[in-house]
């Protein structure tokens, strides 16, 4: 019995080894998506509870338990503290951090007021009722910074997509085919939270809307990793910062046209990026973050 299970175990690490980037990403989605299809359940009263934030918290992490798995069978330790070590790149120059940050809530405001121009009826405010009750200057900032850190917390996917899967999609493809590869299956990824009745930014939304604008996200983060050495911080601020001005904002998946209006201003973002930078690397240093194995 123990040789049974010890050969098991060796042909596991082996195909681990011969297909990481299929190994990793079988693991991500099996480990996620059981927390995300009880969640489902629950919100349609198939099960008698909704998952409660401790374990909302441990699925965001599941992709990069899969990456820290798939690393540690083919590299190591060391592999496993190179990829660690991408969370810690942060001299990157301010102009990645004001993208990081500012850049999805500008594209949101733009979104909002040119649905309001073109006479959008009703009239969408630009601010959100997620965000507590405006009080005074500080006191709002103070509510956007805790909603940023908190959506930060919960969101632990970015070592796995930026950190393992992009540099090593990048060393097979160009860095545009390797963008819409994982762009692609990001928002595949996200399949089960379009069947959750409450609580989920996918419920409600355009699947289309969804996949053209993950993929087009995918770009822009492809094109600031690639001139960032492969920072996984930038990449977690963007992410954070996507999830939070768009409850911000007023991006109400119930109003499907401000939905596509966002979506083609993402979607022509990454077209400008693609345009101005190339696609095999999108960079303008001609560099992209290439990873074997």
């Amino acid at each position: 019995m123990s040789a049974i299970t010890n050969n098991s175990a060796q042909v596991k690490a082996s195909l681990i080894q011969k297909y990481p980037l299929i190994a990793f990403f079988v693991l991500a989605f099996g480990l996620t998506w059981i927390f995300m299809i009880m969640d489902a359940l629950g919100s349609h009263n198939i099960l008698p509870f909704r998952l409660p934030l401790p374990l909302m918290i441990v699925m965001g992490y599941m992709p990069t338990l899969a990456a820290v798995i798939v690393t540690n069978a083919t590299k190591g330790r060391d592999g496993v503290h190179a990829l660690l070590k991408k969370l810690l790149i942060a001299r990157v120059g301010s102009r990645w951090y004001l993208f990081a940050i500012f850049g999805f809530g500008v594209v949101s405001v733009a979104a909002i007021m040119l649905y309001n121009l073109l006479g959008g009826s009703p009239a969408v405010p630009i601010l959100s009722k997620d965000i507590p009750p405006f009080s005074g200057p500080f006191q709002f900032v103070f509510n956007i910074v805790t909603f940023f850190i908190i959506i930060g917390i919960v969101n632990g996917e970015e070592l796995a997509w930026r950190g393992f899967a992009l540099p090593r999609l990048q060393a097979k493809y160009n860095a545009l085919t390797s963008s819409v590869i994982l762009g692609g299956l990001w928002a595949l990824f996200h399949l089960p939270l379009f069947f959750t009745l409450t609580g989920s930014s996918q419920a409600g939304a355009s699947p289309l809307s969804f996949l053209i604008s993950t993929v087009s996200l995918s770009i822009l983060f492809t094109w600031m990793s690639n001139h960032t050495r492969g920072s996984v911080l930038m990449a977690y601020l963007f992410h954070a910062a996507a999830n939070t001005w768009t409850r911000v904002f007023s991006i109400d998946h119930g109003n499907a046209t401000v939905g596509w209006i966002l979506t083609s201003l993402i979607a022509l973002t990454a077209v400008i990026v693609i345009v101005t930078t190339g696609a095999q690397n999108l960079s303008r240093t001609h560099e992209r973050i290439q990873e074997e194995g």
